[in-house]
């Protein structure tokens, strides 16, 4: 159950606030014969406050604050059969203790937004604050959907994060660039930590902590080259490193590595209302993902080509539309490092090609 109430005040020409309350109520009970997730409630309340202020038409800063109280209480837990603990005695396992958490955070933001001629500048700083959810506190068991044997960890604090991130762009009617860096220090990250051991058959894997410091930067370029003809180029790069625990000097598991995509793309029929079509092709590039948590793998780079196309008909006061989507057109056969299928030898799907019709009347 979830209620907001939000308030915008206009003063004048340049200032807006905006202030709100929102709450919410989880309530979870368990069912069937396995067990993963506890019972469990959870209350949230917080309350924030949001200022933007026009300097000028091309200047604008804004900040804001915001107060968080979340309660959560898990219940115990133990399994309906006993479990063998050596050669004579067994016992009904408990998979979830009694345990009753209450969590508060006061975060923050301020920004300021700059435009000149053909330049937008912009500058963010703050904090952020997540709170634990039950299933990193009492999680206990086999996630089917993922293949792998979860621990929750009780003890786990808030996670907190201050952060920085810019963007720069710069566009005129035929080419537009835009640059968008970021950079994230976590005193207490939270994470699934990957081990060598076993359990019940699957990868025993155990929620934790640890100072994370992350980095990275988004990159695209569009260009116009004719009326109807446009190219696009965007790419993404993202480092992270553990600065404590015992994975320190290594990275977060499951770990995206740098990607590329070139788009090209042909519109036809551009004068023709309700008639207008396109074509385009795609190339998505995917780096070798050395940077690891033991005991992952490594995972090798790979591109694929795609293909989508489209074109509408006006048929009277009715329209059709038929589009074409085809993916790794060359069926190449790749590993997603960050899917869980990769834990089981499973690739990424091969050639898959779909046609949609649509009708509106």
């Amino acid at each position: 159950y979830t209620a907001n109430v939000i308030m915008r005040l206009t003063m004048g020409e340049r200032h807006t606030l905006t202030t709100g309350i929102n709450s919410e109520y989880q309530h979870n009970r368990r069912a069937g014969w396995g067990f993963i997730i506890p019972d469990f409630e959870t209350s949230s309340f917080g309350a924030y406050a949001f200022d933007r202020f026009k300097v000028t038409n091309d200047l604008i800063l804004n900040a804001g604050v915001r107060y968080d109280h979340v309660h959560t209480h898990l219940h115990s837990y133990n399994d309906w059969f006993k479990t063998p603990i050596n050669a004579t005695d067994s016992v009904y396992k408990e998979r979830s203790i009694n345990l009753s958490r209450s969590f508060n955070s006061l975060t923050w933001s301020a920004g300021v937004n700059y435009a000149v001629k053909q330049w937008i500048l912009k500058l963010n700083i703050g904090k952020s604050f997540r709170v634990p959810i039950p299933k990193e506190l009492g999680t206990d068991g086999v996630n089917y959907h993922i293949f792998r044997y979860e621990k929750g960890n009780p003890d786990l604090k808030p996670e907190e994060s201050y952060q920085v991130d810019a963007g720069i762009h710069w566009g005129n009617d035929r080419l537009s660039v835009q640059f968008d860096p970021y950079l994230n220090y976590f005193p207490n990250y939270i994470y699934m930590n990957p081990t060598p051991d076993y359990y019940e058959g699957l990868q025993w894997y155990f929620y934790t902590q640890s100072r994370v410091i992350r980095y990275g930067a988004e990159l695209q370029l569009n260009w116009k080259i004719l009326p109807s003809l446009s190219t696009e180029l965007k790419g993404e790069y993202l480092y992270a490193e553990q600065l404590s625990g015992a994975k320190k000097g290594y990275t977060l598991p499951f770990s995206t590595p740098w990607s590329a995509d070139a788009t090209i793309k042909y519109d036809f029929c551009r004068e023709k209302i309700d008639n207008e079509g396109f074509v385009a092709f795609n190339l998505h590039v995917t780096g070798r993902q050395n940077n690891i948590v033991p005991p992952e793998k490594q995972t090798p780079g790979y591109y694929t080509l795609n293909l989508t196309a489209g074109k509408n008909f006006n048929l009277g006061n009715k329209k059709l539309r038929i589009n074409l989507n085809a993916e790794n057109l060359l069926n190449r056969k790749y590993y997603d490092h960050t899917s869980f299928y990769r834990l089981i030898d499973v690739p990424e799907p091969g050639r898959n090609v779909a046609l949609m019709v649509g009708l509106d009347f």
